[in-house]
């Protein structure tokens, strides 16, 4: 019978004619020896029977070996049969064995067959079988049913990790508030789940999956904070409202990681909200740097007015954020009233220029370039503070520009080159690299800079810094995850590692000091901070 097509036709149909399942199931062994006339013969035959012998033979081949006929071809007419007699489906389910009962699960989530719940639900209750487990759960999923929350998220805390996978991507599909809250509950102990956690929610976008991935900008971890920020800016403008209902919540950390998150999206509808903030006038002086760090990122049109009052503000970095903004949302008015309060003298117009300078404000500078105030606070600055890239850069620029004695006078703060502790800075704020850069050099160390973590990495390997000062919440890789690569290479005692962070005390911090930083610095940070810890570790 094996090699004769006609005699294995002529037995299907018998078997078929009789229901007999067990017969049909041994008739199956044979079905690889026929040649693929033969084969295409008997799929035939079996599409066209109303059987669960039929139904049942169709799922055994669809799981078996390799045949002449592709076992897509075998798999559509296992659906196209369950599609038309889901009876069969349901009752094999129910009562088949374990053999290929997995292929009928993965069947009964494509036709999101309601029915099979019950049947599903009692496959995670009794199986071992890890196939039909993870199809259960993957059916499941697709089904959506509320009633198997319970039950699927049980297997978020199973010993199996395949089928922690599954039950948590299960889960993500079901569009309720309680496998949300599952969901959110089982974060935090692994960091590949959580950020599989966080896709899930990113994917779906609804509104649950919104306010999940926004609350967990709050999260204690670092890596949990980075990818929600990651997949927040990623789905973009529709963020907006659920962002900004965040700027309510009286946690600074949370305002601060929510502000970031708008910059990132770089959306204008965020603006109204950022400038009521600022109008409340927090306390906490991360919450008013991200804020204006925020709408630096944002074409503010006829709103640009609200940012004047940051170059006021009693924070380097918050007026540095706030020059940044000014530069790139520059007004007529803002340019008068800036003017205003250079001529004016004195420590605030100092403090103005400064922050101008520092950021590189090219365009703001050369519409008060004129003024005899700005060039005697720029020349200050500019030769006996800042780092000599900066200076060297505005001598060219006020050269090119016709300011020729201006840029004459700059020359007399160049100095010759001496031996200086060589510090790494790696934070992914280009603004806080810049404020690094000049606060460094202004207290007698060599500042290099880095943007990226792995660069910094590498550059440890190569050439070995005095310290380094680094961030924590910085995407890809976060400022434990930089410490722990650096100490595989250098002791606490060999290269001191300095964290610097907007956080408040979390568990970040434990993990930070476990994995070898040597000291933890909260933003915003004065030269006498960085100089005070450089004495102290060096």
């Amino acid at each position: 019978m094996q090699n004769n097509g006609n005699d294995f036709l002529d037995e299907l149909q018998h078997v078929l004619a009789s229901d007999d399942m067990i017969k049909g199931r041994l008739l199956a062994d044979c079905f690889a020896a026929l040649d693929g006339k033969s084969q295409n013969m008997a799929l035939t035959e079996l599409s066209r029977s109303d059987t669960d012998t039929a139904v049942s033979l169709l799922a055994c081949l669809a799981c078996g070996k390799k045949y002449a006929v592709p076992s897509l071809v075998i798999r559509s007419l296992l659906l196209k049969s369950s599609l038309d007699k889901p009876a069969h489906l349901l009752h094999l389910l129910k009562d088949g064995g374990d053999s290929s009962k997995w292929i009928l699960a993965e069947i009964a989530g494509e036709m999101e067959l309601k029915k099979a719940v019950p049947s599903l639900l009692k496959i995670l209750d009794k199986s071992k079988n890890l196939e039909l487990l993870r199809a259960a759960l993957t059916a499941l999923g697709a089904i959506g049913s509320p009633e198997s929350i319970s039950t699927i998220s049980e297997y978020l805390y199973s010993g199996n990790r395949e089928l922690v996978v599954g039950a948590i991507q299960a889960l993500s599909n079901i569009d309720r508030p309680e496998s949300v809250q599952c969901l959110t509950e089982r974060m935090g102990t692994d960091s590949d789940l959580d950020l599989l956690i966080l896709d899930g929610f990113a994917e779906h976008k609804d509104q649950l999956a919104l306010d999940a991935l926004s609350d967990s900008l709050r999260s204690p971890y670092a890596h949990i904070r980075n990818h929600a920020r990651s997949r927040l800016t990623l789905i973009g403008a529709k963020t907006i409202p659920t962002l900004t209902a965040n700027l309510d919540d009286p946690d600074p950390d949370f305002q601060v990681l929510t502000l970031n998150t708008l910059g990132f999206i770089g959306d204008d509808s965020a603006v109204h909200a950022i400038r009521n903030l600022l109008h409340d006038e927090p306390e906490n002086a991360n919450v008013r740097f991200a804020a204006y760090e925020a709408l630096g990122m944002m074409p503010l049109e006829k709103g640009a007015y609200v940012l004047a009052n940051g170059l006021t503000d009693i924070e380097d970095h918050v007026r540095i954020a706030t020059a940044r903004a000014i530069e790139r949302n520059c007004t007529d008015i803002l340019v008068a009233g800036i003017r205003n309060m250079i001529q004016a003298g004195g420590s605030e117009a100092e403090r103005v220029v400064s922050a101008f300078l520092n950021v590189e404000a090219y365009k703001i500078v050369l519409l008060v370039a004129d003024l005899a105030e700005f060039q005697k606070l720029a020349v200050d600055f500019l030769t006996t503070r800042a780092h000599p890239d900066l200076r060297n850069q505005f001598k060219k620029l006020f050269r090119k520009r016709g300011y020729t004695e201006l840029a004459d006078r700059l020359i007399q703060g160049e100095t010759t080159d001496e031996t200086k502790q060589l510090v790494y800075a790696v934070d992914d704020s280009r603004m806080i690299l810049s404020i690094y850069k000049n606060v460094l050099f202004e207290i007698g160390a060599e500042p290099q800079l880095f943007e990226f973590p792995a660069s910094a990495i590498e550059q440890v390997k190569k050439q070995k810094p005095d310290l380094i000062f680094t961030d924590l919440n910085m995407p890809e890789i976060s400022g434990v995850e930089l410490t722990r690569n650096i100490r595989a290479l250098y002791s606490k005692e060999d290269l001191p590692i300095i964290m610097v962070t907007t956080q408040s005390e979390n568990p970040d911090f434990d993990e930070a000091y476990e994995v070898g930083v040597n000291h933890i610095l909260t933003k915003p940070f004065s030269p006498d901070d960085l100089r005070g810890v450089i004495d102290e570790l060096i």
